[in-house]
Order: C-alpha cells, then structure tokens, then sequence
C-alpha cells in the first residue's frame, strides 16, 4: 500500500514539474467592423481562431504485482524434526504416496503416533536420540494428526492431498499395472 501510494505521489509530482496542466480554452472573439457607405452599409466580421492545448508526453510507470507464492506440496521423501520438544514443520502438505521421516534431534527419546480419527494408523515406539523412523502415506487424502507419546503437547498435522487440488502441484500419474 505504501508503494501505491508512493508512486501515486511521484505521478502527481512528476506531472506538475513537466506542466501537464491545459490552459483555459480563450473564447472565441467577434469584432464587428461597421464601415458607413452612402448607399449601402455593410458589415465585416472577424473571427479569431483559438489555439489548440499543447500535448506534453507523459510517461506511464508500471509496477509489478507482488508475486502469490502457492503451496507447493513435498514429494517423494521429506523430513519432519524432534527438536525441543516440537515438531518441525508442525504442518506439512503432502502429495498421496510421499514418505515421511521423523529424525529425533532432541536429547531425549520421542515417539510418533497418530491421534484424531486415524487412531491406530501408525506408532513409532520410542526413538532415540540421533536416530530416524519413517512412513508412506497411502493414495488416500486426509488431514493425519500425531503427537509424541510422552509429550502431549508435542503435536503435528500432515495434509495429504492429490496434486490437481493443490496448487503448483505436478500432474498426478497412475502408474499401470
């Protein structure tokens, strides 16, 4: 907003300094010249023409629209870390078919199992320190909510989406059998 109203300014500015302003449009003047002849008076009329408005060039400035960045959703493999009692993303978009691995940077044991309705799905056990457990969604879309066993408050949501209702998604394709 401030740009817009930046560059309506420098208009404004740049359009007084070039003296984009018209002039008043003088009317147009009769003078009635009356000359007496002895037997037949005539009358002579002048028009004076007006003159035409300068034009003065104008430059026209265009400002690009900032850019939407869409949501683009991970494919193949992606990482989610453990580290200071979180997740990290907390919430990711997925394509169906993309693997998931949790890599356990904290200094203590974490797990991940889901909660919501897709109790049950999956359940990591405890992972240790430094080490990693991973799953791969099915071609079913939902919204997969976890969380760490020992740490309730410790929560996580994973999107999963076909690629025609994501934007920027790349076109989906069945593999043939």
């Amino acid at each position: 907003m401030k740009r817009f109203i930046g560059l309506f300014v420098l208009v404004v500015v740049l359009a007084l300094i070039s003296g984009c302003t018209q002039p008043v449009k003088p009317a147009a003047v009769t003078t009635p010249v009356v000359t007496e002849v002895p037997t037949v008076p005539t009358t002579e009329v002048t028009i004076v023409p007006t003159q035409e408005p300068t034009r003065v060039p104008t430059t026209v400035i265009t400002v690009p629209a900032k850019p939407k960045i869409p949501l683009v959703p991970q494919t193949i493999k992606t990482i989610i870390s453990m580290q200071n009692n979180t997740f990290v993303p907390q919430e990711l978009t997925v394509l169906p078919g993309t693997g998931i691995t949790w890599v356990n940077d904290d200094n203590i044991a974490h797990s991940v199992k889901t909660t919501g309705i897709h109790t049950g799905m999956f359940n990591s056990g405890d992972i240790i320190p430094t080490a990693a457990w991973g799953y791969t969604f099915g071609a079913d879309e939902g919204v997969f909510e976890f969380t760490c066993t020992d740490h309730p408050d410790m929560k996580g949501t994973i999107v999963v989406k076909k690629g025609e209702s994501v934007v920027g998604a790349p076109t989906m394709q069945t593999p043939s059998p």
